[in-house]
Order: structure tokens, then C-alpha cells, then sequence
């Protein structure tokens, strides 16, 4: 009977205790609902409502010809400078990850993060003032090229941080035993590298490729052409005349909702990449038995 009692009494206290960590992680969880709700959700509500008000007609046609043409070239510049990104940054953070000497790994992690904590427009002027150095004279940069290695130059140690926490904490016998059943570098990184950090590698693509399809001042100061605007611009110009015209807000509004979606539908794509590869190996025999081979 005293058993039964302290069993009774003991499940008593657990549940009690079960009950007490769950109300303290909705506790902890409460504040970081509040700053999506404020910082997230109320501004997207505050979008799509400036987007059905007033002349919704006259509103909605300035998605025309032009603004799909911007949206598409922006997708195209980012999905370029993606993937230059991409092949910077694998050999640039294995390297570092595997290097034997931590103060020199300490130092130049510390060289990579230190262009994210100055500011973004002086970032640009420095890149265009060397390239106007470079070629001799000012205003000098014309083409898209010039967008691509801003976006590059940007937006590079966003894709190299992830990769880098991931390779830093990989076991290397994983490497060393691949390399013992005979396969190359390449192979290595097929088989072994790259499914380790494929986690890393779609968080790396998603930091670089979405913020640089919506951009501001990059070509602007960095591709002198007149028809060198992204989206981004476009959104902003936009924005600016909203201060003073209605028209101009619901139409930056529109923009700004036609991109949103855009963009949701390509982060759902870039999240669905890894499932299909899960679905393609699952009934792909091939593929199975190379990795029994493996």
C-alpha cells in the first residue's frame, strides 16, 4: 500500500512538474510571438491592405511588361551571384575548417565577418572607388557584370558562415576513410561533403539568393547604365513618392506584394529541392546500390 502511495505521489510530482516546463516554455515563447506579430505579420497585413485600397485598377497596372521584366532580371542576378557564391564558398570554408592552425582560422573568420558589420552603402562606394581606380577614371563601372560582383561581394559571407559551422564540426575520419576506398576529391564531396552539409548549404542559399533578388542601391551605384534598376529599385522609387502621393504607395504596395509572392514561391521551391532528391534516391536502384557500395 505504502508503495502504491509513493508511486501515486511520485507521478503526482512529475506531472506537476511536466506541467510547470511547459507553461515556462509558452512563457519563453510568448515574447518572440509578439516581435513576428509587430516586426512580420502586421506589416504584411499593412502590404496586401495598401494594396486593395483606392483605384485598385489604376493600382494594379503598374504590374506591367516592365516591372516582370525587372522581377526576372533581379531572379537571374541573384541566381548568377548565387551560385559564384556557392563555388567560393565550399573550397574557401573547407579549407579554413581543416586547417590545422586555429589562430590563423581565428583571423581570417574574423576577416570574413568584418564587412557585415560596416555599412552597406559604404561597402559599395569602397568597391566602386576601386574598380574607378583601377580602370582610371570615375563613374566607370557599365553592366550587369558589375551588379553581379557587388551582389557577390556582398552577400558572399552569408553563404560561407553556414557551410564553415557545419565542415568545422564534421569528424575528418569521414573524409580519410573516402579517400581510403579510392575515391577523388570530387567524389569525396559528392558522396561524403555535401550530403553533411546540405542543411548548411540550402540555409547558405537561401541568406544570399532571396535578399539579393530584392536589393537596393547595388546597381545604382555600381552598374551605371540607364537601364540597370532591380526591383528592389524600383520598390524604393516607389516608396519615396508614397510619402506624398497615395497612388504611389498603393502602387509600391502592389509591387512589393507581386514580389512577396514571387519570392515564397521560390524559397518553397529551393526548401522542396531536398525532398525530391530524398524521393529520387528512394526509388532510384542505382543509386541505392552505390551507396551499398559505398
Amino acid at each position: 500500500m505504502k508503495t502504491i502511495l509513493k508511486e501515486n505521489k511520485f507521478g503526482v510530482v512529475k506531472t506537476t512538474f511536466n506541467n510547470a516546463m511547459k507553461t515556462k516554455k509558452l512563457l519563453l515563447i510568448i515574447p518572440y510571438a509578439l516581435l513576428c506579430i509587430v516586426f512580420l505579420a502586421i506589416p504584411l497585413i499593412l502590404v496586401l491592405f495598401n494594396s486593395f485600397i483606392g483605384d485598385v485598377s489604376a493600382s494594379w497596372m503598374v504590374v506591367n511588361n516592365f516591372i516582370w521584366q525587372k522581377i526576372l532580371l533581379s531572379i537571374v542576378l541573384a541566381l548568377i551571384a548565387t551560385i559564384i557564391c556557392i563555388f567560393i564558398s565550399y573550397p574557401f570554408s573547407y579549407f579554413i575548417a581543416f586547417s590545422k592552425y586555429k589562430i590563423w582560422k581565428s583571423v581570417v573568420i574574423i576577416l570574413i565577418t568584418t564587412p557585415v558589420w560596416s555599412s552597406y552603402l559604404i561597402k559599395i562606394i569602397g568597391l566602386k572607388t576601386f574598380f574607378d581606380l583601377c580602370l582610371g577614371f570615375s563613374n566607370s563601372t557599365y553592366g550587369h557584370i558589375f551588379t553581379v560582383i557587388g551582389l557577390v561581394y556582398i552577400y558572399t559571407p552569408f553563404m560561407i558562415l553556414p557551410i564553415y559551422n557545419v565542415l568545422n564540426d564534421m569528424p575528418k575520419n569521414l573524409i580519410f576513410a573516402s579517400q581510403d576506398l579510392g575515391h577523388n576529391y570530387f567524389s569525396t564531396f559528392v558522396r561524403v561533403i555535401f550530403p553533411f552539409t546540405k542543411n548548411a548549404f540550402f540555409a547558405g542559399i537561401t541568406l544570399v539568393f532571396l535578399p539579393a533578388v530584392t536589393t537596393v542601391a547595388i546597381p545604382q551605384f555600381l552598374n551605371n547604365n540607364t537601364d540597370s534598376s532591380m526591383i528592389g529599385d524600383i520598390i524604393t522609387q516607389e516608396g519615396e513618392q508614397g510619402l506624398i502621393s497615395k497612388i504611389a504607395l498603393t502602387r509600391a504596395s502592389v509591387v512589393s506584394l507581386i514580389v512577396s509572392i514571387v519570392s515564397l514561391l521560390l524559397y518553397g521551391f529551393i526548401a522542396f529541392i531536398p525532398k525530391i532528391g530524398q524521393l529520387i534516391r528512394k526509388h532510384h536502384p542505382v543509386t541505392k546500390k552505390e551507396e551499398k557500395n559505398v
